[in-house]
């Protein structure tokens, strides 16, 4: 994908592969969800299809993701989250 946007700031980026847009703008006073915690709101969740779990998962904690404590399902779901606390899912269903 390529950058199609940024602001000077990098508060806002989208990035397209031609056919999709994504689009992420930073939040002021941002709160990590706390997952699976009810208290918060989810606020954004991506399921990323991949052919091998242990692979990805070793891939994102290589930038700087961490696995979940939480792991409602982990021979076909890994739930990770990023950087800042934000969870992701990384999944064999979908996979070619």
């Amino acid at each position: 994908m390529r950058r199609v946007v940024e602001s000077p700031d990098g508060g806002v980026v989208a990035i397209t592969d031609g056919a999709h847009i994504l689009a992420m703008m930073r939040v002021a006073d941002y709160v990590p969800p706390a997952w699976p915690g009810p208290g918060q709101r989810q606020q954004m969740h991506l399921d990323v299809s991949v052919t091998d779990l242990d692979d990805a998962v070793a891939g994102a904690q290589r930038l700087g993701a961490r696995q979940a404590e939480h792991q409602p399902q982990p021979a076909v779901w890994r739930v990770m989250l990023d950087p800042v606390g934000h969870p992701f899912c990384l999944t064999t269903v979908g996979a070619d």
